[in-house]
């Protein structure tokens, strides 16, 4: 069984004022990027409301990955690109989280070999205290490793904690897990029956298949 010492979750409205709080540090230091580079999929809500606060209508896309088939957990993360000249710019990258700094870091220096911009300035949420890479910019910093729950994988998330807690197959296990957790982290859900909906598609989509890393949601 792996073992979580500490879940918080965040609500919409804490992202919402993280999201500010970061965008008017950003905005404060006097930075003004011609463009913005979300990494994909976290990302993507902080990025476009740092995006409407400064005004920053360039917006760009990369996904890191960090797995591949049958399980297989990469020991650097995979840099795939999404269109896009990035020459000549100044750059803000922009993700959710930085836990161990390794997929931010690799993304600043492919971008600087690959394209030579004017300057990378790098956003995030959360730092944890885990990470050997700090952004230049950060709405809270974190001072004990935590899982942090993003409000954007609701699903995603709740299904993963489940199947690693209870180690079963059993769908109903499962499904009763995510009922309790829901209620321990206190996460407020208006209709519940979208929430089993939603369980129900990923056990019907992954719990034939292996189960995937904890791994992979250390970035």
């Amino acid at each position: 069984m792996v073992i979580i010492l500490r879940i918080i979750y965040i609500s919409w409205e804490k992202v919402i004022e993280l999201c500010y709080k970061l965008a008017n540090k950003i905005a404060n230091s006097g930075y003004e990027p011609d463009a913005i580079v979300v990494v994909l999929r976290g990302g993507v809500l902080p990025a476009l409301i740092l995006s409407d606060y400064l005004g920053v209508e360039e917006f760009y896309a990369i996904r890191a990955k960090h797995w591949g088939i049958g399980d297989e957990v990469y020991k650097e993360p995979a840099i795939l690109w999404v269109g896009g000249d990035l020459s000549n710019k100044r750059l803000l990258i922009v993700d959710e989280v930085v836990d161990t700094g390794k997929t931010l870091k690799r993304i600043v220096d492919e971008i600087k070999n690959r394209y030579r911009p004017i300057e990378i300035k790098t956003a995030v949420l959360h730092v944890k205290p885990t990470t050997t890479y700090l952004p230049d910019f950060y709405a809270e910093k974190i001072n004990e490793w935590t899982w942090i729950f993003y409000p954007w994988s609701l699903i995603e998330t709740l299904y993963t904690l489940s199947i690693k807690d209870t180690e079963s197959s059993n769908p109903q296990e499962i499904l009763n897990k995510v009922f309790t957790l829901t209620k321990e982290l206190g996460i407020k859900v208006k209709d519940i029956s979208l929430l089993e909906n939603g369980i129900k598609n990923y056990l019907k989509k992954y719990l034939h298949k292996e189960k995937r890393s904890i791994s992979r949601y250390k970035t």
